[in-house]
């Protein structure tokens, strides 16, 4: 692998998590819990405000990592931010309602069994990860003319994404005793734990996903 192959890898890996996990470290802090931002920025009753910061959030993340993807393969921008802003918004935003829907049931069934949280935390996100990561780079690698390796492309980049949130995830529990604990009004350790795993799945998932794509800058 030559250094100009390099080079792009580290800079996809670098883009990626810049924007994407960006986004989500934006969303979180603007309509995220108490621990994230110490106030509620939106009254506690009002669910559109919330909801619409979210997708602006993903919009921007999405388009610019379209933008800067455009720019280091010579493709058409205006194509690239369109697909990349609608492929990381629509389906991270049903995630988060999806999880918002659930989050009663999920910790209901926690539980009845005897395993820490960030365990259903783990298997309840990763999956997730690996679909949300792998429909982005998916469309990426379509828009690219890349339509004979997309869905390889999409299953690499995925898998990748998901073992990059699973190692992070992995780092905070073991290394530095961070977990998910029983939740409590006011407290959502889930989310600053999922600001740092969010950088590990976009870091490693950016760079694969470089990597795949670097025969294009050849």
């Amino acid at each position: 692998m030559n250094t100009k192959s390099t080079t792009f890898i580290v800079l996809m890996g670098l883009l990626t998590t810049i924007t994407l996990a960006g986004s989500i470290w934006l969303s979180l802090y603007l309509a995220g819990g108490n621990s994230i931002n110490q106030s509620r920025i939106f009254p506690a009753d009002n669910y559109a405000l919330p909801a619409i910061t979210m997708v602006i959030s993903y919009l921007c993340g999405g388009g610019l990592w379209g933008w800067g993807i455009a720019r280091m393969t010579n493709s058409d921008a205006k194509t690239m931010i369109k697909a990349c802003a609608l492929s990381w918004s629509i389906p991270t935003f049903i995630v988060v309602i999806s999880l918002g829907i659930r989050l009663t049931t999920i910790t209901s069934f926690g539980y009845t069994l005897p395993f820490r949280y960030t365990y259903y935390y783990l298997l309840f996100f990763i999956p997730l990860i690996g679909i949300v990561t792998g429909i982005n780079a998916r469309v990426v690698s379509g828009k690219l003319g890349l339509q004979e390796s997309k869905n390889k492309i999409g299953r690499n980049v995925g898998f990748a994404a998901a073992l990059g949130f699973l190692i992070v995830t992995l780092i905070l529990l073991v290394g530095f005793g961070w977990e998910v604990g029983r939740p409590q009004t006011g407290e959502y350790a889930m989310l600053t734990i999922l600001h740092w795993s969010s950088v590990g799945a976009a870091l490693v998932g950016g760079s694969v996903l470089g990597r795949e794509l670097a025969k294009l800058i050849e």
